[in-house]
């Protein structure tokens, strides 16, 4: 994610691997497949053109925990949007409800375990649904269920936003990741990334009102109109979530990138951009260098998304979402290539963005500067460390009553404001890698991170991942990293 502009600015002023395996450009270094089989969706979906998703799931699982299991866990984050849920903080609320207060949620029905019925439940505030089963390790199952969906009418990952855009990310129940003999069952949080999830493959129908045109994750197979409405079929295959924004006055501009001599289809969709060919350009360019830097991109298509999020952009599995909101002609470049850089921070290597999103969005910002710096901006480069340096000493600067806690590795339940999230996770974490890039120079900071996007790849790594893959480079690399994760 990209945080709000408001809170930069003002800060700155203070199972398939799609085909054969991947091969990173700057080394010999194949990546690795993800662990097989991953957990597979098939999801129908069918939307009314208003406030209504009736959704009906597939989930097939491969019960690789390393022991028995007596429960199926899923988030219902779409239940963050119902009234009294958590979906922001309470002082952005007039801004996400453009008219009042407009709730939403998701209610399942019909729960099934290998077509017999299962006991199940809510729990955790609607947060959670837990399922009955007998699966010992090695075992498969399907999970089937119905749901029905409302969506609220906010500018945010999820919901009718006010230019009409309908945003449809973490809208079905999504498997819980399986850590340490458990099911990590973390509530929603209003600030950051509240999402941790295992690569997955994704296989969506869609049946729409034929007016709107659908931006999705991976790549539609087929579209054909059945009446006054349009169904589509959508494969996306081995990624980390499913995003999917709809909009009759989507407009779509297409190009393509290189990545290890494989073209990218890039497909950029937006409701009036000027210059499209310029942004999507743009998105096309940064996939080809942090492809080049950092080992290829190993999906056939990338989606660029114009739409309200709540934010300055949000990434997805192989798809961007950049908010319009985001006008400055620099500042809308600079969050056009961190959500890009994304796809290899979050989307391929995957992170606890919980307990420590450092390391997905320090990494992620940095790589954006990165990028411009080896483009010839030096200036770019510069401000933004300045304003990092500013932001972060702007918090310290509090009194100490009011106990502000500098600490990267903290928990998202522990931030009370967007603006100290981005202090802590963008700003600190940005001077972490500036600092290592300082210490290990150009050559030693591709060497590291193509180390740990290869190892990684297609996983979820734990920070001690990325800190030895610097450590390896530069046995003063742990030093660096002793001074900031604190």
């Amino acid at each position: 994610m990209k945080a709000r502009k408001c809170f930069w600015s003002a800060a700155a002023a203070c199972v398939v691997l799609l085909g054969a395996l991947v091969c990173c450009c700057s080394c010999d270094r194949p990546l690795p497949s993800p662990n097989t089989p991953v957990p597979v969706y098939d999801l129908d979906i069918t939307y009314d053109g208003e406030n209504t998703l009736l959704l009906r799931e597939e989930l097939l699982f491969t019960n690789r925990t390393g022991g028995s299991l007596s429960t199926l866990s899923l988030h219902l984050y779409a239940n963050a949007y119902a009234e009294g849920g958590v979906c922001c903080l309470p002082e952005e609320r007039e801004d996400v409800y453009y008219n009042g207060e407009s709730f939403g949620g998701i209610e399942v029905y019909n729960v099934e375990i290998d077509g017999s019925g299962a006991e199940s439940e809510i729990k955790a505030d609607g947060g959670i649904l837990s399922v009955a089963c007998r699966l010992d390790e090695g075992d498969t199952a399907t999970l089937t269920l119905n749901a029905r969906i409302t969506l609220p009418e906010c500018n945010a990952r999820f919901g009718v936003t006010q230019s009409g855009t309908v945003n449809l990310t973490a809208f079905y129940p999504v498997l819980c990741a399986h850590r340490n003999g458990e099911w990590r069952e973390d509530a929603y949080a209003p600030v950051g990334d509240p999402f941790l999830s295992d690569i997955s493959s994704f296989y969506v129908t869609l049946d729409a009102p034929a007016e709107y045109v659908a931006a999705a994750s991976g790549e539609v197979t087929s579209s054909s109109l059945r009446g006054t409405e349009r169904h589509t079929e959508i494969t996306a295959e081995n990624v980390r979530d499913f995003a999917l924004f709809l909009s009759p006055e989507f407009e779509v501009y297409v190009t393509s990138a290189q990545a290890d001599g494989k073209d990218v289809r890039v497909a950029y969709y937006h409701t009036g951009d000027g210059d499209a060919a310029r942004t999507a350009r743009l998105a096309a360019d940064a996939l080809e260098f942090f492809s080049s830097e950092f080992g290829a991109y190993p999906y056939p298509s990338f989606t660029l998304v114009t739409t309200e999020v709540g934010a300055g952009g949000m990434e997805y599995g192989a798809l961007a979402a950049v908010d319009p909101s985001v006008t400055d002609e620099q500042e809308r470049a600079i969050t056009v290539v961190h959500e890009t850089a994304h796809q290899w921070w979050f989307g391929v290597v995957g992170s606890d963005q919980f307990n420590d999103p450092w390391q997905d969005e320090g990494l992620t910002e940095f790589s954006a500067i990165f990028y411009f710096l080896s483009h010839g901006d030096e200036e770019v480069y510069r401000s933004s460390v300045a304003s990092a340096k500013a932001c972060l000493a702007s918090y310290l600067a509090l009194p100490t009553e009011i106990g502000f806690d500098p600490n990267l590795r903290r928990h998202l339940s522990t931030y009370v404001s967007v603006g100290e999230y981005v202090a802590v996770t963008y700003c600190k974490g940005l001077l972490l890698f500036d600092a290592l890039y300082a210490l290990v120079g150009d050559d030693g900071m591709r060497e590291a991170l193509t180390v740990y996007f290869s190892e990684n790849a297609f996983s979820v790594a734990d920070a001690e991942d990325i800190i030895s893959a610097f450590t390896a480079v530069h046995s003063g690399a742990a030093a660096v990293f002793g001074e900031y994760l604190c």
